[in-house]
């Protein structure tokens, strides 16, 4: 892994050289590109406004380039570090940047907003002590219509929930639902479910439940497993959600970040690594923490 980190930042260097390069001479043409076009119409001259559209040209051509090189070492990142990085702790990895879990199965659990709009990215599926998961970025929009003053309708797509989505896939098949949702849990199907509180306030403050069941509400959410959720939450900025349903662990965490990314700008050594490493670890660790692998879901 060393040797891969050494040849990857000595790339990062190299892009990141002439992405400098290509954005100063993108900096440097378009100041007189401006000076040119503003004088052109402080003059009238067509001349001077022809030449400053010709140096504007040349300026978006080297913020392209500059661009174009960000993009090449984003795939490398992608391509060779976050997938080699994968299989050193899974098995059965399948890493796929521009794909993502499918917003059908999203909609399935019934604990958020159906989007009118959906984007995905950075699928990850594997096993871990025989516990196979999925993970990608989404991002959930919503239409919104915006009036002004003349009347006329404006439509826009805001984003509602961005973050990560796990599905977690165990053995054992549950033919009853649970849904924790953290906030008031609006847009929570509810049908055949009942709301029920746990003994914890702290909890109960921060999440709804929801189950087809007390019982097997309480089956699933033990004293340590309140402790667990907790500790989850306090891990994440935004709002995080779970639904266990047949044989899968449903979490969505809504904290508005974009995982797996790393910036041109950023040494690549064993201190930055493990930083990064962090948006990967969290995977394994929902496995350890809420003891997927273990008799209780096989």
């Amino acid at each position: 892994m060393n040797e891969k980190l050494q040849s990857i930042e000595q790339r990062r260097l190299e892009i990141e050289k002439n992405y400098k390069k290509n954005m100063m001479i993108g900096v440097l043409t378009l100041i007189p590109a401006i000076v040119l076009g503003g004088l052109g119409v402080a003059t009238e001259l067509a001349i001077l406004i022809v030449f400053g559209v010709i140096v504007l040209i040349v300026a978006v051509f080297f913020f392209g380039k500059a661009s174009s090189e960000a993009a090449k070492y984003r795939k490398i990142i992608k391509r060779e570090l976050i997938y080699a990085l994968l299989a050193e702790e899974f098995e059965d990895v399948i890493y796929d940047p521009k794909s993502s879990i499918p917003v059908s199965r999203i909609n399935a659990t019934g604990t958020i907003k159906r989007p009118d709009r959906f984007y995905g990215e950075d699928y990850i599926k594997g096993s871990y002590k025989g516990v196979g998961f999925e993970v990608s970025d989404v991002d959930l929009k919503q239409r919104v219509e915006h009036r002004d003053k003349n009347g006329n309708v404006h439509v826009s797509y805001e984003t509602y929930f961005k973050g990560r989505w796990y599905i977690y896939k165990f053995q054992k098949h549950f033919d009853q639902v649970l849904k924790v949702v953290e906030g008031r849990g609006s847009y929570v199907n509810r049908k055949n479910l009942i709301k029920f509180d746990t003994e914890s306030i702290e909890f109960n403050k921060k999440f709804d439940i929801f189950a087809t069941s007390q019982e097997f509400g309480f089956y699933l959410i033990t004293s340590s497993m309140i402790e667990k959720l907790l500790e989850l939450e306090k891990l994440h900025r935004g709002s995080i959600l779970y639904c266990f349903m047949n044989n899968e662990l449903h979490i969505g965490v809504n904290d508005r970040k974009n995982y797996l990314e790393f910036k041109l700008k950023t040494p690549i050594n064993e201190e930055t690594l493990g930083i990064f490493m962090s948006d990967i670890e969290l995977i394994p660790a929902i496995i350890n923490e809420f003891r997927l692998d273990s008799n209780k879901f096989k």
